[in-house]
């Protein structure tokens, strides 16, 4: 008999057995943050987290995954569902590249407590602030058969809450955003995210295709960073570890200034899991006066580059010094025109500064979905408010007067390139 290969969808599972090499033989064009290796990483430095995957399988080889991990208390303000629905954390901490909370809102929803919100299961990788599906296989119902499967089997496990922070505008992704709706959900604008496809023969061509603003700010970015005395350098796989301690001590440095909860311990441990696994990693390294003082993290994949973590000692560079741009931004473009890529990922975080230096958005949703349905609709009211705050933080829209934002610094955001 004819006919296509039956799709199978288990719930609540462990990750599936791949190594690297296996990742990018069979998981070619997924997102590194998405495969084993970095979730893998992710579960050991972050035990609390209680794996919940999704895995669809068809024929032999063809698999996809929607990772998930279930909390069952409030944990950092990225990863809480509440934050995406306006609610301000007693902390004080602000979610990535935000606006304020509206306090009215932010009061109302604390009122409701813990319980309708946790457990609560956040789809994607936490430490990758993406919400993605990993696949090898397609068909068009792919995304609404998971979700479909996910979604009552997670609420009968008890949680309370499935939260899906970061779907970006790719191919494919409506349908997950689709399928999280017609499961009883709601999607709002989360912000944008930056890359740069690279159509030019070479890093100089690239330049030379660049209107003259934007070449002159990449050249001035370079320009500042030697006045400033810094010398960048690129270290890869194992002689990148000598530097593991001082570049997560940079990265939260960099991710503390903008309000984000990751600490040195979480990126030192992942840094090194990759290493171990032969993860194509490089680090550029800037040095001053024979210090350490800013360094990022990049992993490449196949045919794309993508810088992970970025960390500066402001006051050693200063903060205006142009040393994001060149040590970010301006290196890794040359490396990987000079080595034939197509794409270099830079994710959130600086994106009005990203974009006058040639890099192209992409809208990022959040999806939510309350077990409580009778709380649905006031949940599809807060979670759009914070959909229009979060458009007046990235410039869409004028700021209404009661609304105060968070700055938007050049030196990036705390979650500036993952």
């Amino acid at each position: 008999m004819g006919g296509s290969p039956r799709v199978v969808v288990t719930t609540g599972q462990m990750l599936p057995g791949l190594d690297w090499a296996g990742e990018l033989a069979s998981l070619t064009d997924c997102w590194p943050y998405l495969g084993p290796t970095f979730l893998g990483a992710t579960e050991q430095v972050l035990p609390d987290l209680k794996p919940w995957h999704t895995i669809a399988t068809r024929a032999r080889g063809e698999l996809a995954l929607l990772p998930g991990y279930i909390m069952d208390t409030p944990p950092v303000v990225d990863h809480e569902p509440r934050t995406y629905l306006g609610w301000q954390a007693p902390s004080g901490e602000e979610v990535c590249c935000g606006a304020e909370a509206n306090t009215a809102i932010s009061a109302q929803v604390d009122a409701l407590g813990t319980e309708p919100f946790f457990p609560v299961l956040l789809l994607g990788s936490p430490l990758g602030y993406r919400t993605e599906i990993a696949y090898n296989f397609w068909t068009p119902t792919l995304m609404s058969a998971i979700v479909s499967k996910l979604v009552p089997a997670a609420f009968e496990a008890g949680i309370r809450c499935v939260v899906a922070p970061w779907i970006s505008d790719r191919s494919g992704n409506q349908a997950l955003v689709d399928a999280l709706n017609a499961a009883g959900g709601h999607s709002a604008f989360w912000g944008y995210e930056d890359f740069m496809s690279l159509d030019a023969d070479s890093w100089e061509g690239h330049l030379a295709s660049l209107p003259l603003k934007k070449r002159q700010r990449i050249k001035g970015d370079v320009r500042r960073a030697e006045a400033a005395g810094l010398t960048i350098e690129r270290a890869d796989g194992e002689a990148i570890r000598p530097h593991i301690a001082r570049i997560a001590e940079l990265t939260c440095l960099n991710r503390e200034k903008n309000g984000a909860g990751e600490e040195p311990a979480h990126i030192a441990g992942v840094l090194t899991a990759l290493i171990d696994a032969g993860v194509d990693v490089r680090a550029y390294l800037g040095t001053k006066g024979g210090a350490l003082v800013a360094t990022c993290v990049v992993i490449r994949k196949q045919h794309r580059l993508f810088p992970k973590w970025a960390g500066f000692d402001y006051a050693a560079v200063g903060e205006r010094s142009g040393i994001y741009f060149a040590l970010v931004l301006d290196a890794p473009v040359r490396d990987a025109y000079a080595e034939g890529l197509r794409t270099v990922e830079f994710g959130a975080g600086a994106h009005r500064a990203k974009a006058l230096r040639g890099c192209t958005p992409r809208a990022v949703t959040t999806s939510l979905v309350l077990a409580d349905e009778s709380l649905r609709l006031q949940a599809k009211q807060w979670l759009d408010a914070f959909g229009a705050s979060r458009r007046v933080a990235f410039g869409d829209v004028p700021a209404p007067t009661e609304l105060t934002l968070l700055s938007n610094t050049s030196s990036g955001g705390c979650c500036a390139t993952g």
